[in-house]
């Protein structure tokens, strides 16, 4: 019975941290290039053994956190010339303080400083992994590899100056998951290495990659589950003070 209880006690806590999930995915849903997290699944258990008794204790096995789901999302056309959209597998560089992570967000900009950055305010990496400086200009080209072009105020049209390359990896065989921060890196902490392979589009930004009618759906399987989950208990509760009454029947 008690390890009954526990199995019932793990599932529940799965469905509790994929609650979580599933609300961060939806509050995401509108925020450009976000990769959706992937719910928590048991992958088996494992039973304490105590010396000199039976194994009473059922944990859960379950699949390492901080996955998530790598699948490019839909691009949507803003003719926007800071807008960039990665096409197909790749990621760009980011960095918060002074770490580095891959990300797909282009919905970019130039700070007051200057500096070019995506929505969230974090600077957008070029292929030496340093913030990349956008001086004043009237017209701005990217590339499909990355390269930056500006038209200088007061050049004449066609007039065109590169001011640098966005950094630009396909990440091939690295294993990435996110970091506490919520940010895409090597399971070591590190980012992979710049190759130039990746290709990204002007003027258009990758949309997050949930589908919010699935996200809603999985919430109401997890209530379900929890709910089928607490009836468990409480038959197991019935079957223990049933079993009790028995035992304490006058022989």
């Amino acid at each position: 019975m008690d390890k009954y209880i526990h199995t019932v006690l793990n599932s529940i806590n799965n469905l509790y941290e994929n609650r979580f999930i599933q609300a961060q995915n939806l509050a995401n849903v509108s925020v450009p290039g976000y990769r959706k997290d992937i719910s928590v699944k048991p992958t088996g258990s494992v039973f304490l053994d105590l010396e000199g008794s039976l194994p009473s204790r059922a944990l859960a096995l379950r699949e390492d956190r901080n996955k998530f789901d790598g699948t490019p999302g839909a691009i949507d056309r803003t003719d926007n010339d800071l807008d960039v959209a990665v096409r197909g597998q790749g990621y760009m560089y980011g960095q918060v303080g002074d770490t580095p992570f891959l990300t797909r967000r282009g919905d970019l900009s130039v700070s007051a400083q200057g500096q070019l950055v995506n929505g969230a305010g974090q600077n957008i990496l070029n292929a030496e992994l340093n913030p990349i400086d956008i001086p004043p200009n009237r017209k701005i080209k990217i590339s499909e590899d990355g390269q930056i072009f500006i038209t200088p105020i007061g050049a004449e049209d066609g007039v065109e100056q590169q001011v640098d390359t966005i950094g630009l990896t396909l990440a091939t065989g690295a294993l990435l998951k996110k970091s506490p921060d919520g940010q895409i890196r090597n399971l070591d902490g590190g980012v992979p290495p710049v190759d130039q392979q990746a290709s990204v589009v002007q003027g258009f930004v990758e949309l997050a990659n949930v589908n919010v009618v699935e996200e809603l759906v999985n919430s109401i399987e997890n209530q379900r589950h929890y709910e089928i989950n607490i009836k468990m208990i409480v038959t197991a509760k019935d079957m223990d003070e049933s079993s009790t009454s028995l035992l304490s029947l006058p022989s």
